[in-house]
């Protein structure tokens, strides 16, 4: 390994990073260059690129339309297998990514190549969960193996340690950290949730049992203390589940007992939820379901402030059952309005006043993530046509898209304060775009 190469964790805004987390020979290897072109890699088939291969039955070349665009600045293609799992570290230019191929991989994302710093083993089946702990200090990885690993942050963030491994259920199916405290939560396709503390023993807190048992609790994050803490008493913790059962939990950690249960007859329908979002003050949550509705819950009690039909507000109330489920919520901190992406491949976006649709936008393929650009009035889009797509909801304006995927992107995250966004591939390969 060439001991010479400086990784400079730097972002491309000149911020300085902190250099001491990684020297150039904690980086295991430096991902080749396939083409010797970083600007404009097409991820495509190489016989379709270059029009080898396609030859008809006279031997007269067949002429196949590729769409070579790729704005991407760079990618990493270490990944066999579609990306599942993909997150940000907090502070540093590091990228965790984890797939259909068992494995995960922490690496670079200011970089061109990326640098690889650490190979995440010993899943047996998809990692689909997990991330950077919020100090940084931490790696959890969930899979479909019903595995949670856990990896500790050694030299200051050069290495990443195995620490410890647990499995307590058949399928793991979210993860999420305390934004605080050092503890963090799973989801498992039995129903049941767990939280367990952030130590190398990964030491278990409570076992949370609520929703229909063999229906899989879908979705969770951690609520706001709804009581502050009064001096030298300990901070209250509130996990918040969701189920396939049309059920929403609200937690009380670590004693393991219902702050409050809401079940599907208070929604006057039942449906599963499949995704949440939390308020940016934490007073409400807005829950997606599988066909096609939105509940706007609030926290502290349990009430149903609102519930959103937003099939209806799409105008195609006939569209196929399969079109309807709610794939991304995301609350905009500049504005009041809420944004709901359907795999029908609309946006509505609502105000949040009157819950009333103020403009559609359409993808035209099915949408798998959507989120705010920080303290901002711009959406960033990802969906199955293999796009990213950032709008101005004020104006209803597409001001960029970003393409070089061969297949659909199963999501994205933000880092350097949204200037960067890295996807996550059905092909395999994560693009890093500014």
């Amino acid at each position: 390994m060439d001991s010479e190469r400086d990784l400079n964790l730097e972002y491309a805004d000149g911020q300085p990073g902190e250099e001491e987390f990684l020297d150039p020979e904690s980086a295991l290897v430096e991902v080749p260059d396939i083409d010797g072109e970083y600007d404009d890699h097409p991820m495509s088939d190489a016989s379709s690129d270059t029009g080898e291969g396609n030859e008809g039955i006279d031997g007269e070349e067949m002429q196949e339309e590729v769409d070579l665009s790729n704005n991407s600045l760079t990618y990493f293609d270490q990944h066999t297998d579609s990306i599942f799992l993909i997150g940000v570290h907090p502070t540093l230019p590091l990228v965790i990514t984890g797939g259909g191929d068992d494995t995960g991989y922490v690496w670079t994302s200011n970089s061109v190549p990326p640098k690889l710093v650490t190979k995440l083993t010993g899943h047996t089946d998809s990692l689909v969960a997990g991330g950077f702990s919020p100090d940084g200090e931490w790696i959890v990885t969930g899979g479909m193996d019903g595995r949670v690993r856990l990896w500790r942050a050694r030299s200051r963030g050069q290495k990443w340690e195995f620490m410890s491994s647990i499995e307590e259920v058949e399928e793991v199916t979210w993860i999420v950290f305390h934004p605080s405290q050092p503890i963090f939560a799973f989801g498992a396709s039995n129903g049941s949730a767990w939280v367990y503390s952030l130590t190398p023993r990964l030491e278990s807190l409570c076992t949370l049992y609520g929703h229909t048992e063999g229906q899989p609790c879908t979705a969770g994050v951690f609520l706001p203390a709804f009581m502050p803490a009064a001096e030298g008493d300990e901070e209250e913790i509130n996990l918040l589940t969701t189920s396939d059962d049309g059920s929403v939990i609200s937690w009380s950690v670590p004693a393991g007992v219902q702050n409050y249960k809401v079940t599907s007859n208070i929604f006057h329908y039942e449906a599963p939820w499949i995704n949440l979002s939390l308020y940016p003050s934490g007073t409400s949550i807005a829950i997606g379901s599988a066909d096609g509705k939105v509940a706007i819950v609030g926290t502290k009690s349990g009430s149903v402030i609102a519930t959103v039909d937003v099939l209806g507000a799409t105008g195609k109330t006939d569209m196929p059952e399969e079109e309807q489920s709610v794939e991304g919520i995301a609350w905009s901190e500049a504005m009041g309005v809420l944004a709901v992406g359907l795999v029908a491949g609309v946006i509505c976006i609502f105000d949040t006043g009157s819950w009333r649709v103020r403009r559609t936008l359409d993808i035209g393929d099915a949408v798998t993530k959507i989120e705010f650009l920080p303290a901002s009035t711009e959406l960033i889009t990802s969906s199955m046509d293999g796009t990213l797509r950032k709008y101005d909801v004020r104006s209803g304006e597409l001001l960029w898209k970003g393409t070089g995927h061969s297949s659909g992107i199963l999501g994205f995250a933000l880092a350097d304060k949204g200037k960067t966004v890295i996807t996550a591939s059905d092909e395999g390969v994560a693009l890093v775009y500014k």
